[in-house]
C-alpha cells in the first residue's frame, strides 16, 4: 500500500513539474535576454545608471546562470527519458541551450 501511494505521488509530481517546465523555460529566456543586455551594457551605455540597469545586471549575471543551467539539466533528463515531446516550444529549447553554451564558454574561458 505504501509503495502504491509513493508511486502515485511521484507520478503526480512529475506531471506537475512538466506543466511548469514551459514556465521555467520562459523565465530562463527572459533571464537570458537580461544576460545578453548585461554584456552589451558592459561595452556601451544603453541605459542611465539606476534601478532598471541594476535589476537587469543582477538578473543577467546571477539569475540567468542558475535558472538556465537547472532548466537545461531538467530538460536533458526528460529528453533522455523520452518524456519531453510537445511540452516546450522547440525554438525555446534551442535558444536556451545556445545561451547555456555561451554562458559556459564565457565563464570557463
Amino acid at each position: 500500500m505504501q509503495l502504491t501511494t509513493y508511486l502515485l505521488i511521484t507520478y503526480n509530481s512529475i506531471h506537475l513539474l512538466m506543466d511548469k517546465l514551459s514556465f521555467w523555460h520562459k523565465l530562463a529566456f527572459i533571464a537570458n535576454l537580461c544576460w545578453a543586455a548585461t554584456w552589451v551594457m558592459k561595452y556601451h551605455t544603453v541605459l542611465p545608471k539606476g534601478d532598471l540597469q541594476s535589476t537587469i545586471i543582477i538578473t543577467g549575471l546571477i539569475t540567468a546562470n542558475i535558472v538556465n543551467f537547472l532548466v537545461n539539466l531538467v530538460t536533458c533528463i526528460y529528453w533522455l527519458r523520452k518524456q519531453l515531446a510537445g511540452k516546450v516550444a522547440r525554438w525555446l529549447l534551442i535558444i536556451n541551450f545556445i545561451f547555456l553554451i555561451a554562458q559556459l564558454y564565457i565563464y570557463i574561458k
